[in-house]
């Protein structure tokens, strides 16, 4: 044996010449070892002029001399570095740290949280890993008050992540209480840690208390503030492909400046690409302007991949998943005109139906107008009579004959007219029109050349005032 079992110390061997040498260098040693101190265990670059039995613990991915070494005690002695190998049970004070350590045999772990640093992990009869740092397994944990209050305080970075407590039946989910995934108050439930049954919302700002699988307590639903949020009216005959920027497709529904592709299928909209707009007026809907309002935005069985949403000049994101999706947004003090609402993918293809855009942050059940209700809503904006119209009259020389349209509902201003003229004769230098006199009244008027029979067959009437 030439160094002793513990420490490592150089032994003297019989019949040894300068035993002085080694003598030294076994007490140096001792010096070094014995009340350890090393000034850090984060240094990667040896010091560049260190003292006599200046001491580091080299950590991973270190250069120079330290290379190679990661765990080792570093100690310079006589003006070169010498590394021992740490054998479980060396203690040692880190002074970058002030924090005393302990080899384990596998690592330098912290012996207790003594400073502002913390420890890493923490097991209390349980073994802590990165994801639970605190692990306590016992009957019961107490947590006291220090001579007044005591609050248990859970923070999560952003509204969309998660801060609850979860209750498990042999590690599988039974209950969970708190914000999850948002910033309302929630309580929900399950059989088997798999599927959920939200109980109970609270919501943040109100109060206003939910029992979303309690029937008989089940908020009513709120009004929707998007019109066609079903696609079901579509008076342009839209057949589903590609929308130029700013054209409309299913009523009140345009793309935005970079086109869009989207199609139906019975309920359900396929967003392929682009961005769909629908401008929303607040004075249609009692109020003044939707500035500093809480919304919420909507939609149902969201597929494909997530849902960006702009409401105004605030934006979010709606997860996909099963049914009633949603993100709640409140439009900034300067959204006090009219309110453009987008959606487009995050990524990808995305499925969705009934879109909702209600007051409050919490989404209510999907409640659809009558068809009657929804075609008077889009008819205020946009009217196809989806017939065409023959003005055959007698009439004298240099004469006008005016027949009068009366529109459905009254538009939200005079709306702008569109048309073709498929047949005609006996017309004046052309003097056949369809115009609007109100947003309540369009007309027809044509104009006889020479004392006689004259019409006109206007086709692909439409009186169009949309925002």
């Amino acid at each position: 044996m030439s160094d002793t079992p513990r420490l490592g110390l150089p032994l003297l061997a019989a019949g040894q010449a300068q035993k002085h040498v080694t003598h030294n260098d076994a007490l140096m040693r001792l010096d070094a070892l014995v009340h350890l101190v090393v000034a850090s265990r984060t240094q990667t670059v040896p010091p560049t002029s260190p003292g006599e039995t200046s001491a580091y613990i080299v950590p991973a991915a270190s250069s120079g001399v330290f290379a190679g070494h990661a765990d080792d005690l570093a100690i310079f002695e006589d003006g070169t570095w010498s590394f021992l190998a740490p054998r479980a049970g060396w203690q040692a004070w880190v002074i970058d740290e002030a924090e005393h350590h302990v080899w384990t045999g596998t690592q330098w772990r912290r012996s207790q949280p003594e400073s502002s640093l913390g420890a890493a992990l923490w097991g209390v009869n349980a073994t802590a890993d990165t994801t639970n740092r605190l692990a306590v397994s016992a009957d019961a944990s107490l947590f006291n008050h220090a001579g007044t209050d005591h609050r248990l305080k859970l923070n999560k970075a952003s509204a969309s992540r998660t801060a609850s407590l979860l209750f498990q039946d042999n590690w599988s989910g039974r209950a969970e209480i708190g914000l999850t995934g948002d910033d309302q108050l929630r309580i929900k439930v399950s059989p088997d840690g798999a599927s959920w049954t939200e109980a109970l919302v609270v919501d943040r700002t109100s109060g206003l208390v939910t029992l979303p699988a309690s029937a008989w307590a089940q908020e009513a639903p709120r009004q929707n503030l998007l019109i066609n949020g079903d696609f079901q009216i579509n008076q342009r005959a839209f057949a589903g492909g590609a929308l130029a920027a700013g054209a409309y497709g299913f009523d009140r529904w345009k793309a935005h400046t970079g086109g869009a592709n989207i199609s139906r299928n019975g309920f359900d909209l396929t967003l392929t690409s682009g961005a769909i707009r629908q401008i929303v007026e607040p004075a249609l809907w009692g109020v003044s302007s939707f500035a500093s309002t809480p919304l919420c935005m909507s939609v149902e069985n969201l597929s494909g991949g997530n849902l960006d949403v702009m409401v105004g000049s605030v934006s979010g994101t709606i997860t996909s998943g099963s049914g009633r999706r949603f993100v709640a947004l409140t439009p900034a003090v300067g959204d006090t005109a009219n309110l453009t609402v987008q959606l487009v993918a995050a990524a990808g293809v995305v499925t969705f139906r009934a879109i909702k855009l209600e007051f409050g942050l919490t989404p209510s059940p999907w409640l659809a107008r009558s068809q009657t209700q929804e075609r008077q809503l889009c008819e205020r904006y946009h009217w196809r009579p989806g017939l065409s119209m023959l003005v055959d009259i007698f009439q004298a020389a240099t004469g006008y004959f005016t027949s009068f349209l009366p529109f459905p509902t009254h538009m939200r201003t005079t709306p702008t007219p569109g048309y073709s003229v498929t047949q005609e004769f006996n017309v004046m230098n052309g003097e056949r029109l369809i115009a609007a006199a109100s947003p309540a009244m369009g007309y027809a008027r044509i104009r006889a050349s020479a004392q006689g029979r004259v019409f006109a067959t206007f086709e692909n009437i439409a009186f169009d005032a949309e925002l």
